[in-house]
């Protein structure tokens, strides 16, 4: 069993153990457990969207909106219009902020030849600074919502501490504006690329609400088989494998892999789409049984993402943010111990929070199923085919496609070992 060194241009840390002889690859995850759902047990529930961010510095606003849910729905607390506004459009910067950061600087230079994404500088300028455009904007609008970029401060159970003005809202909605054109510059730039051939057969999972293309607002788990299932009972969907020779956790619905994220939202509700975004997405050839696929449906959720945020803050600048986002609680207590599940779409997939609050409003118990822990067994069995299909190619190369496939995935480590 060779034992490479770490995958390169991935968040956090893993490898591909591959045996050559018996032909057989392992994906051993390397990062000790971070026990965030012991550590805040006994502490109020006002505090868990406080501390699970601290999971993950690419999609913290995922993990805050996750744990507000789950919070919300223990207590009772039902959030204002407004409220909820700001949430999508706070879900929706997370989605580009993360989606152009591993785009053009994780996964191009694997389609474009290049050692590394600083590279595209030179090679590509024009999207480069189009991709500058996307997170600098992206990153602004987080920033002003949510209080600051990363780690979210001005939200909380039932609201807002604070929300912006209108004027805010005109000059980030004057901002979000120009991040049209660069976010069709990316569907144009990762619809050119040429796809390693891989076939698989790729089981995908979302939530979904039938109704819209949301990340916020799932109420159901839906799968490409079919399945359909309230999002509360994902402990009934989805199981949890240990692994002698990974940190993490390895997710399965019945006995096998399935995959999360951009691909699989595409696949079970890219009709739902609007605008140009659903123009891209009926003009491009996604393969749904390829994973390196994952990356085009990510170009194409950045465009939509985009069209969203300028539509929300359209909305937001005419009829004014409700008082009611900022009339917060006096007291977070439940009357009897309550359980809380809340559900979002992050930019890697579906993310799930679950606690128990007992009557002084401590939590008891904590659960937290990521999306990264969802994709493992997909990512391995993945690799394992790009194996099995790439015989007559070098041992450098096929590693290096088991490697981008890894990649394609857009797998974050640190958030499967929380």
């Amino acid at each position: 069993m060779e034992k490479p060194d770490f995958i390169a241009q991935i968040e956090g840390h893993g490898t591909l153990n591959i045996n050559w002889q018996k032909n057989k690859v392992l994906l051993e995850i390397h990062e000790g457990e971070r026990l965030f759902e012991g550590m805040v047990v006994g502490r109020p529930a006002t505090d868990l969207y406080w501390i699970t961010p601290r999971i993950c510095g690419v999609c913290p606003i995922a993990h805050n909106m996750g744990a507000l849910k789950a919070v919300e729905d223990a207590l009772g607390l039902k959030p204002s219009p407004s409220t909820i506004l700001l949430r999508k459009l706070l879900m929706g910067v997370q989605m580009i902020q993360s989606h152009v950061l591993h785009l053009y600087f994780l996964v191009a230079p694997d389609y474009l030849g290049l050692d590394s994404g600083v590279e595209i500088i030179k090679t590509h300028p024009k999207y480069f600074q189009q991709a500058l455009e996307l997170k600098r904007i992206s990153d602004l609008i987080a920033d002003t919502i949510g209080g600051r970029g990363i780690h979210p401060t001005a939200t909380y159970a039932g609201g807002f501490h604070k929300v912006p003005s209108v004027e805010k809202l005109k000059n980030l909605k004057a901002e979000a504006a120009k991040m049209l054109e660069a976010a069709e510059g990316t569907v144009h730039l990762f619809s050119s690329l040429s796809y390693p051939e891989i076939k698989t057969k790729l089981v995908f999972f979302s939530q979904t609400n039938g109704k819209t293309y949301d990340t916020y607002e799932g109420k159901y788990i839906s799968s490409s088989k079919k399945l359909k299932a309230k999002a509360s009972e994902y402990k009934k969907i989805i199981d949890e494998e240990i692994k002698p020779y990974s940190t993490a956790k390895f997710g399965k619905h019945k006995g096998r892999g399935f995959m999360v994220g951009s691909l699989a939202r595409l696949n079970l509700q890219g009709n739902l789409l609007k605008g140009k975004a659903k123009e891209f997405f009926k003009s491009v050839d996604l393969d749904y049984q390829n994973p390196y696929y994952n990356n085009l449906a990510q170009a194409i959720e950045v465009y939509h993402f985009v069209q969203e945020a300028n539509e929300i803050l359209e909305e937001l600048v005419e009829k004014g943010v409700d008082p009611a986002a900022t009339n917060l609680p006096k007291e977070y207590k439940p009357k009897k111990a309550s359980r809380g599940v809340g559900a979002v779409e992050a930019p890697r997939g579906s993310l799930y929070y679950e606690i128990t609050v007992d009557t002084k409003g401590l939590i008891t118990e904590c659960n937290i199923i990521t999306p990264t822990v969802q994709n493992l067994s997909s990512i391995e069995e993945s690799a394992q085919a790009v194996l099995d299909q790439t015989g007559g190619q070098s041992k450098e190369r096929r590693q290096e496609l088991m490697e981008a496939l890894v990649r394609a995935y857009d797998p974050c480590i640190t958030c499967s070992v929380h």
